[in-house]
């Protein structure tokens, strides 16, 4: 009612011409104003889509990036399956060729040197190593079972080191003992093979000369093992050993 009678007032004031003007006037201010403010959000929403394409357009060229890159990894990865097939196929060929010889091996054993062989174990090797402080050192002793079909072979091992403390004395060492390797004889399990390693001090005074070991099997097979090596023919293989990979590195 109030608005009513102030559009009254204002018509009778002003005439009924200059009301009607004005209300043109302020309609088209409202026309344009409404126009302006429709293409402004028109200028920002094109804009939005332009952005949007192009980030678009930026996704999909990472996109063809990354399957350019996971084709060539996927290539990298057939050639390297297909190198580790072939060097699969090798290994089995060598490890093949290696029972073998180790066959003819262990024949020949049973015939010249039948104590070296027993249920197909063997005595591979024992090795020492000067360590830095004088007159200490590490063994390294290890069993080896040659046979293809291998079973789980237990045992006992004894190493015994004889030395001299004079011109004529010879004496005997358990070096398990010296190595504080608890209980003697030292109990072992094994399928593929056994690796028995330890640190000694040499009792002063001594010149050593060989190491004795022995092999008792208990179980999975039977039989008694021995095998004897000399002192300085184990340090002359460590010894070249270390110059050989001296030599790789």
């Amino acid at each position: 009612m109030k608005l009513g009678n102030m559009l009254k007032r204002l018509k009778q004031r002003i005439g009924a011409l200059g009301f009607y003007l004005g209300s043109l006037v302020l309609a088209g201010v409202s026309i344009y104003f409404a126009y302006w403010l429709g293409g402004q959000a028109a200028e920002v929403k094109e804009q939005t889509v332009a952005q949007q394409d192009q980030r678009l357009d930026q996704l999909y060229r990472q996109i063809e990036g990354l399957e350019y890159q996971t084709n060539v990894l996927s290539v990298e990865l057939d050639i390297e399956r297909s190198a580790n097939e072939e060097l699969q196929s090798e290994l089995s060929e060598l490890q093949n060729e290696n029972y073998a010889l180790r066959r003819d091996v262990a024949f020949y054993q049973k015939i010249m040197a039948p104590e070296l062989e027993q249920g197909g174990v063997v005595i591979e090797s024992f090795a020492l190593t000067p360590n830095i402080s004088k007159r200490h050192f590490h063994f390294s002793l290890a069993l080896l079972q040659i046979e293809q079909r291998r079973q789980f072979v237990e045992g006992k091992i004894t190493i015994e080191l004889q030395a001299r403390t004079g011109e004529k004395t010879v004496k005997r060492y358990n070096l398990l003992e010296l190595a504080n390797i608890e209980p003697h004889p030292h109990f072992f399990s094994m399928r593929y093979f056994s690796l028995l390693e330890g640190d000694f001090i040499l009792p002063e005074g001594v010149l050593p000369e060989h190491v004795d070991v022995r092999v008792t099997l208990t179980e999975g097979g039977r039989g008694e093992l021995e095998r004897r090596f000399y002192w300085t023919q184990s340090l002359r293989q460590n010894r070249s050993l270390e110059l050989e990979k001296s030599e790789d590195s």
